[in-house]
């Protein structure tokens, strides 16, 4: 306990004055004679002790009046915070949490229009030239300024829901860090539901400054939601069979049986499966279909829940190639052409992979870039240029396929091996070796074998290339010698696939060219060359796209990003290295859904943007947690205000002053006057 006036203290000297009356007593005592006092003198003996017991009550009530009429006019209080603020001066900021959260309903009405009442009421509180800050879960460029009470009221008559999510403690470490008033004391006040995946508290840095929670309590709502969505391979080709997995968590303490989980794909329903969940649980369902068209897929996958909605839905996009191009790079040597001749008669009369050949001597390395693979078919010898160019597409996505040929000079081979951090090549094994060995368990084998040979009967190969060991954590053996010697591995390198074969394409192999092992093996190379897409990106979080190396660009005609459910259009920020193109559309996507990314008004691209999940999980601290967490954090200048519902005008004395005990002193002194007159009246 404190006292705003302690020099009061000072009447407390007063208490001598009923003290001194009280020990030197005036009053006169008659003599009365009696023949036999024997009686009398029990009667004086008791009566004598009654009357003291009489006036040290009243002496201890006037003494009691007066400590308490000292402290009334010393005004004691107990302080809200450890520390009292300093500055006559005081910065005032509110965040006001408006993210989707907030539009739960409580008993005062929607959280979001109660946090704003209280925001004004805050502001209305403090005195005529009070300066104020305000923070939102947009952190806007304009909240930054320093506003007066009029400007206030109209920042934040303006607050509107956003799919914005930003924790706690992005807001109190960076208005700690301001510098904006040195004059002035920090207030900061956070008006939220405190949910507990924003509600960092433990994150909060020093300075510390004077902090006030202000706690909404929403109504108890159950919540059902998609969580995030993926994919089995990241890669999508024409008639691929797509395996697409959905979290699903359940936030509510309600079990959910036999829901129905669709998936439209072009505004049509492709697939639909149906799944339970139990209270505070979460499940994995998936749903399976094959791309049957080209281009541009834009998918949504919904479930039904109320009375939050915007978690209802998960949307995605991607690009499925409606042709896939392959070239193969061979030289003047009778070995490369003979494996251009095997590679030509499997995809001569293939309508979706079209096979370009190109001499080595005659390559213009800046067409490699239009490719999805490139073969190179036992050429000995590679330029500092074509392998930087090889490295450079491969790092973007392309897939580069090697049929090494046989040298006794291996610089050639290993210099290109070393680009990509494979493993290089030791030695040259001459002797004949089967083929025996083939990774059923990876997914590049998958759909291949209906079912398994113990001794299958596999191609013969006449000499092939050893290579060295090592860890390369990245690189998996598909096909395998029967000394163990790899035939054939991959290997991922950033975006693109490495595919090293251990021996020339040509006559001398022919007998894997023939081997029903050859077809599926290279037309599944080519057809797991397309590089990685991300399927869908959260808004607030992802501001750029980089778009893929191949797409066939205007560069001098303007590139835009459309919402197809609006038509709502805008240029984003772009950025070219070489022929990279980022887009940078910063914070103008504000709302989930699909989005086209056009060139000359043509469809190049597409996107599909979803709400932070974040807020999905309705599960708040409440006010003894938060002062846990506060404690915990060592934050002394904290309080968590727990009459909400009261008009902040009226506990704005109590954080300002502290709590104020005077009334409760004026109180207590009147009561001991009332003692006093009740003793000396009615005490015979």
């Amino acid at each position: 306990m404190k006292f705003l006036y302690p020099t009061f203290l000072f009447a407390l000297l007063v208490i001598a004055i009923p003290v001194i009356i009280h020990l030197f007593s005036f009053k006169r005592y008659k003599t009365v004679y009696f023949s036999n006092v024997s009686f009398l003198k029990d009667i004086k003996t008791e009566s004598k002790k009654k009357s003291r017991l009489k006036q040290l009550l009243i002496l201890a009530a006037r003494i009691l009046t007066i400590i308490f009429l000292v402290f009334a006019f010393a005004r004691p209080f107990i302080p809200t915070n450890n520390n009292a603020q300093k500055q006559s001066t005081q910065l005032v900021a509110v965040y006001v949490d408006n993210s989707f959260s907030m539009n739960a309903l409580s008993e005062q009405g929607q959280l979001l229009e109660v946090a704003r009442n209280k925001a004004l009421e805050i502001c209305m509180a403090y005195p005529p030239g009070t300066k104020f800050r305000l923070f939102t879960n947009d952190l806007l460029p304009k909240h930054q300024h320093i506003f007066n009470r009029e400007q206030f009221i109209q920042q934040v008559s303006g607050i509107q829901a956003s799919p914005n999510v930003v924790p706690m403690s992005l807001i109190y470490n960076r208005y700690a860090s301001e510098n904006n008033d040195a004059e002035a004391d920090k207030n900061l006040y956070f008006i939220s539901d405190f949910q507990r995946s924003i509600s960092d508290i433990n994150n909060f840095a020093t300075p510390e400054i004077f902090s006030y929670y202000i706690p909404l309590v929403p109504n108890e709502v159950a919540n059902l939601y998609i969580d995030s969505c993926w994919v089995e391979y990241p890669a999508h080709r024409l008639g691929q069979e797509e395996n697409m997995f959905v979290r699903i968590k359940n936030s509510s303490n309600q079990n959910y049986q036999n829901l129905p989980l669709k998936l439209f794909l072009n505004d049509s329903i492709k697939s639909i499966t149906n799944f339970s969940v139990e209270a505070q649980n979460e499940i994995v369902a998936n749903l399976k279909y094959n791309n049957t068209g080209s281009g541009p897929q834009l998918g949504k996958i919904e479930i039904t829940d109320y009375p939050f909605t915007h978690d209802n839905n998960w949307y995605i996009s991607y690009f499925v190639e409606p042709q896939l191009k392959a070239l193969a790079l061979y030289s003047n040597e009778n070995d490369s052409k003979e494996g251009l001749n095997y590679l030509s008669a499997l995809f001569n009369n293939d309508d979706y992979v079209q096979l370009d050949e190109m001499n080595s001597q005659n390559l213009q390395v800046n067409r490699l870039v239009d490719y999805n693979t490139i073969f190179l078919l036992n050429i000995d010898n590679f330029s500092s240029g074509l392998l930087n160019e090889l490295e450079s597409i491969i790092r973007s996505g392309t897939s580069v396929v090697l049929f090494p040929k046989f040298k006794t000079d291996l610089t050639a081979n290993n210099n290109l091996l070393a680009t990509f951090n494979a493993n290089r090549i030791v030695r040259i094994d001459s002797t004949e070796q089967e083929i025996s060995s083939i990774d059923y368990e990876n997914k590049f084998y998958a759909d291949v074998f209906t079912k398994r040979e113990k001794n299958p009967v596999l191609p013969q190969i006449n000499g092939h290339y050893r290579f060295a060991g090592s860890s390369q954590t990245d690189e998996n053996t598909l096909l395998a010698f029967q000394n163990g010697d790899k035939a054939l591995s991959q290997l991922n390198y950033q975006d693109g696939k490495v595919w090293v074969f251990a021996f020339p394409l040509s006559e001398q192999n022919e007998s894997f060219a023939r081997d029903v092992l050859f077809v599926p093996t290279l037309y599944n190379i080519v057809l797991n060359s397309l590089p990685k897409q991300e399927i869908s990106f959260i808004v607030g979080k992802n501001n750029f796209i980089n778009l893929p190396r191949n797409l066939k660009l205007d560069l001098n005609s303007p590139i835009e990003i459309e919402q197809p459910k609006t038509g709502e259009r805008f240029i984003p920020a772009k950025t070219i290295s070489g022929r990279s193109v980022r887009l940078e559309f910063g914070e103008q996507i504000t709302s989930d859904g699909h989005y086209l990314i056009k060139n000359d008004d043509q469809i190049v691209a597409s996107m599909a943007f979803n709400f932070d999940r974040l807020e999905s999980d309705l599960r708040y601290l409440n006010n003894n947690e938060i002062e846990s967490r506060l404690q915990d954090a060592q934050l002394t200048n904290a309080t968590v205000i727990e009459d909400v519902e009261s008009n902040f005008a009226e506990i704005f004395n109590d954080i300002q002053n502290g709590r104020q005990l005077w009334k409760w002193c004026l109180l207590l002194a009147l009561f001991f006057i009332l003692a006093e007159v009740l003793i000396a009246r009615f005490w015979k």
